[in-house]
């Protein structure tokens, strides 16, 4: 237990670039990497180059990703990425179960407890791997894979001393699942230890904003911005530009402000409002899209036939489906009212206005299933239906109401709320930058257009797939280009605090803190509040002191709360992140006055975590632990 007498702010010194940079953007549908190798000669020398990979194997057309997906025989792997789909689509289904092969996809959604709920294509593990080990085998794999590719073409061989590791995920993601996805990179030997510094955890809207501010300094692939109508006027972004990322992934969307600060290689990007997300992605679109699809044709036959599919069939009806995801566009109003700055607009249907129905070949194994009849009275024009060709027909506005809006309506309400945050703390959004793979979505652009207050210029990435690994390179070679971030929870201390009438006022309703002398056992003594700027390798300290002379050492316990107004440790939603203990000299208290002892404890913001130091300065003694950025 210690006490805090004042306050003494600090900065520290960054350290010096790695010499490989591997960027991985592990996607619940797909996945991809990037690399840049730094030079003998010295940073800014030229402009960063980043290479991104687009060539692989079994894949159907060139792409920055892969597929995530699994083929299991028993425990082991024996296929990974599009050559998984492949190899299980061309399987008989008499060895499919005679061998025990297990197909695996969107199992990064079970990195976050509940993330799956709503989607019903995760594919259950097979016995005896758990949610870790399956990312784990999918990384070891892409591993492996990004060690031969980069031994073939550049000649650089891998050791695990020289390589940092920038793994892309979620910013919405709990330190419960970011702890997950260090454990399952750890199992797939991109780090020799758990703890290690080798493997840099970054958040996908900041790639894609460190893509697309540093377009002119480092020409990154895929990152040349333009606006979702194909002008590139205003495209790029400069200093004063307020810019929210929205990423729209597969499984997850994420919104985060950020102010632009400088030009060029001088560029940083400032957090502006606290950032948001939300389970609404792709993989969403395709489950609510399969459920509806269910309920037209029957369940029971649709039950009877996806239990017993030819794997060949399934994966050609969901290619069908991906194709007309990527191509919808939903019911194309002629005109739409603008209404006043600073307002919402929704995307307007109009009757008989051009239409862009949905159409699903359906696979012969299913309309055998269905039969004539079935094929001939399935739902309705106005629900859809099936035409002479065994097409399956929605209308524009059934898939948009049905399949699209629950999905797509949650990314525009975090959108709104992002940017209504930042205009409240001064901040006015004045464009906004789609990425992820769902961003390639005409209908998600287009709701997102008609619903942005005007003014706000709406901007796209070339290849935002590729954009946000690439970022994830550059910010891993560069992490001082974010600037500083909005802390989304309160950090502080386990400390006493000077006794008030309104500590005597909670002790008595709720029978703590204790009272010590002139002190309240059981205080908070803050650090950050939550929504305060802190700066990238900012440093805040403040001086303490023991609370008995008895005391051989100060414990220093690290908290974090929600509350912004917190005082005790005992509050609601108060949660203990870590512990140090700084000893103290045998004499110390003969030293001193009563106990004025003084030590200092210190708080490091970094890129990804924080580090709490606790030091004597009369003995030079100093104890320090990491922990992640609480969300």
């Amino acid at each position: 237990m210690s006490l805090p007498v004042a306050t003494s702010p600090s900065a520290a010194a960054g350290a010096a670039p790695p010499s490989l940079v591997v960027g991985i953007d592990f996607g619940t549908h797909a996945s991809g990497f990037a690399f840049r190798k730094h030079g003998s000669a010295a940073a800014g020398a030229g402009p960063v180059r980043v290479s991104t990979h687009d060539r692989w194997p079994d894949q159907p057309t060139p792409d920055a990703k892969t597929r995530t997906a699994l083929l299991y025989q028993g425990t082991r792997v024996v296929a990974w990425g599009w050559t998984a789909w492949k190899r299980w689509s061309e399987l008989p289904a008499s060895e499919r179960q005679r061998q025990s092969y297990s197909y695996l996809e969107n199992f990064k959604l079970l990195l976050e407890d509940g993330a799956e709920a709503d989607v019903d294509t995760v594919c259950p593990l097979p016995a005896g791997v758990t949610r870790v080990q399956a990312v784990a085998d999918y990384l070891a794999e892409m591993r492996a894979y990004i060690r031969e590719h980069l031994r073939r073409t550049t000649g650089v061989a891998m050791s695990s001393d020289e390589v940092l590791w920038c793994l892309t995920l979620p910013a919405i993601w709990s330190n419960a699942a970011k702890a997950r996805m260090r454990d399952a990179a750890h199992s797939a030997g991109l780090t020799v230890r758990l703890d290690s510094r080798s493997l840099l955890l970054t958040l996908e809207p900041e790639a894609a904003a460190v893509s697309a501010v540093m377009t002119a300094e480092a020409a990154p692939p895929g990152a040349a911005l333009r606006g979702v109508d194909g002008s590139t006027a205003g495209a790029q972004l400069r200093s004063g530009d307020v810019v929210l990322v929205l990423d729209c992934g597969g499984g997850t969307a994420d919104a985060t402000l950020h102010h632009v600060r400088g030009s060029g290689s001088a560029t940083r990007l400032e957090e502006a409002a606290i950032g948001k997300g939300a389970l609404a992605g792709g993989a969403h679109v395709d489950a609510a899209a399969w459920r509806y699809v269910r309920e037209l044709l029957g369940p029971s036959q649709w039950d009877s036939w996806s239990a017993t599919a030819d794997p060949k069939q399934m994966t050609g009806l969901k290619t069908k489906l991906e194709l007309a995801k990527r191509a919808f566009r939903g019911v194309q109003a002629a005109d739409a009212d603008r209404v006043a700055a600073g307002s919402f607009r929704r995307l307007i249907t109009t009757a008989g206005a051009q239409r862009n129905d949905v159409r699903l070949p359906l696979p012969q194994g299913l309309v055998d299933r269905l039969g004539a009849h079935t094929l001939r009275a399935v739902g309705s024009a106005a629900r859809g239906s099936i035409n002479a060709q065994n097409e399956l027909v929605l209308p524009a506005a059934v898939a948009g109401e049905q399949i699209f809006d629950p999905v797509v309506s949650k990314v525009v309400d975090l959108a709104a709320e992002v940017i209504n945050d930042g205009r409240r703390l001064g901040n006015n959004c004045n464009k906004v930058l789609l990425a992820g793979g769902f961003a390639r979505s005409p209908y998600l652009q287009s709701r997102v257009r008609n619903a942005l207050p005007a003014g706000i210029q709406l901007l796209i990435q070339s290849d935002p797939g590729a954009a946000v690994v690439t970022g994830a390179v550059l910010f891993g070679g560069l992490p001082s280009v974010v600037s500083a971030r909005r802390s989304r929870l309160g950090y502080g201390v386990h400390s006493a605090l000077p006794w008030s009438a309104g500590d005597a006022a909670h002790a008595a309703k709720y029978g703590f803190p204790q009272q010590y002398g002139a002190w309240a056992l059981g205080g908070y003594f803050s650090f950050v509040e939550p929504g305060d700027l802190v700066g990238y390798d900012q440093v805040v300290k403040h001086p303490f002191v023991p609370i008995y002379r008895t005391q051989t050492s100060v414990p220093f316990e690290l908290y974090v709360t929600p509350n912004g107004s917190a005082r005790y440790v005992r509050d609601p939603d108060m949660r203990r992140l870590a512990e140090v203990e700084l000893p103290l000299p045998p004499n110390w208290a003969a030293q001193v006055v009563g106990t004025d002892y003084i030590v200092e404890a210190e708080m490091r913001y970094g890129a990804t975590e924080i580090t709490m130091v606790a030091s004597d300065h009369r003995t030079k003694d100093a104890v320090a632990i990491g922990v992640a950025w609480a969300v």
